[in-house]
């Protein structure tokens, strides 16, 4: 049940990824990172294909590099070639899960709007650019680089 009181239905949607990548669930998105549930399930498998595209873009010089390596899929990769395959997946699903939620929460107020209750804890600007935040964190340690860059100009 989400804040509103409305019982949350899980969507019992796989998307599909290129193979190389986890397919994502619209369920596990939903139990794990609990969004309001008057999301249909359409906008959120919509927002989960695009967050993954996104990150299977940044990403795609690692997929390269792995790939080269032997590595035809994370989540079966051989653990003497990758030891922290479970580490990996869970990092990927986190980049995405948290962007999808970052673009979603950036729709709540074309969803539902009511003007006299309406509800920070979902629409904050600060709410959707923390989850970006954390998708980038997501992303830059499957990259192998640390929270920050600096460079030497």
């Amino acid at each position: 049940m989400s804040f509103s009181g409305k019982p949350t239905t899980l969507v019992d949607q796989a998307i599909a990824n290129d193979g190389f990548w986890p397919d994502l669930s619209v369920s596990e998105f939903q139990r794990g990172y609990r969004l309001p549930a008057e999301y249909l399930g359409e906008l959120l498998a919509d927002g989960i294909a695009l967050a993954m595209g996104e990150v299977n873009r940044d990403l795609a010089k690692r997929q390269a590099t792995w790939q080269a390596a032997g590595i035809a899929n994370v989540e079966t990769a051989d653990l003497l070639v990758r030891p922290v395959r479970a580490f990996m997946v869970s990092s990927y699903k986190r980049a995405v899960y948290c962007r999808a939620k970052a673009y979603l929460l950036q729709q709540f107020a074309t969803v539902n709007r009511r003007e006299p209750a309406e509800n920070l804890g979902k629409e904050a600007p600060e709410r959707s650019e923390r989850f970006l935040a954390f998708s980038q964190q997501a992303v830059r340690l499957i990259q192998g680089r640390g929270r920050i860059t600096a460079v030497l100009l």
